[in-house]
C-alpha cells in the first residue's frame, strides 16, 4: 500500500490541504458531511499524520525525554514502568536514553535532546552532579525535574510510586510552560 500523506487525501477527496486537515482535527468550520468523508477516506488508506509537521504547528511534540543511569536495574525500571504508563494515558509518547553512568553522561543526554522535539525531561539518578544539573543552563532549556535516587532499599511499589509522582510533576511543569506561552499571544 502506498504511503498517504495530507496532500494525497486532499487530491483524493477534491478538497484542499487546509480542509482535510481541519477535518482531520475535527474543526467545527468544516461540515460533519466532510469530515466523514475525508475521516473515512484517511481511515481506508490507513493515514497516519506526520507527527513533526503537527509539532511544528502547535510547538508541542506530546514527547518527553527520561534520562537514567540504567534501563536494566530494578529501580529505574520501575519509575519506568509508572512513568510511561502515565504518559501513555495523558497521550505522550516517551523517549528513554541512558548515560551508562559516565561521568557527566548525563549532560550529554540532555544536550541531545534540545533539538526542540521533546515537551519535557526527568533526569534520575544517583550521582552527585545531578545536584549541579539543576541549576545548569542545559535542564533550562524546556522543563526539566532532576531527581537524585538516595534510598535503594525501596520495593518496587514505591520506586513506581516515585515515579508516578515524577511525571505528574513535569506535566506540572509543562502545563505550566504552556499557559505562559499562551498568555504571551494575547
Amino acid at each position: 500500500m502506498m504511503e498517504v500523506t495530507m496532500k494525497t487525501l486532499s487530491q483524493m477527496s477534491g478538497y484542499s490541504v487546509s480542509t482535510v486537515s481541519k477535518a482531520l482535527r475535527d474543526k467545527k468550520d468544516i461540515s460533519v458531511k466532510t469530515r466523514k468523508i475525508i475521516k473515512e477516506l484517511a481511515a481506508t488508506y490507513d493515514f497516519v499524520p506526520n507527527n513533526s509537521a503537527i509539532a511544528l504547528r502547535s510547538q508541542k511534540s506530546n514527547t518527553i525525554a527520561v534520562i537514567v543511569p540504567k534501563i536494566d536495574s530494578m529501580i529505574y525500571g520501575s519509575m519506568l514502568n509508572s512513568i510511561q504508563h502515565i504518559a501513555f494515558e495523558q497521550g505522550y509518547r516517551v523517549v528513554v536514553q541512558q548515560y551508562l553512568n559516565h561521568e557527566s553522561g548525563e549532560y550529554g543526554c540532555l544536550k541531545s535532546l534540545r533539538n526542540g522535539g521533546i515537551d519535557g525531561v526527568i533526569v534520575l539518578g544517583s550521582s552527585h552532579s545531578l545536584e549541579d544539573l539543576k541549576n545548569s543552563s542545559e535542564a533550562n532549556a524546556f522543563p526539566t525535574i532532576v531527581k537524585k535516587i538516595d534510598d535503594f532499599s525501596l520495593n518496587p511499589v514505591e520506586y513506581k510510586a516515585f515515579g508516578r509522582k515524577m511525571i505528574n510533576a513535569l506535566f506540572f511543569k509543562i502545563e505550566s510552560r504552556d499557559n505562559a506561552m499562551a498568555m504571551k499571544l494575547y
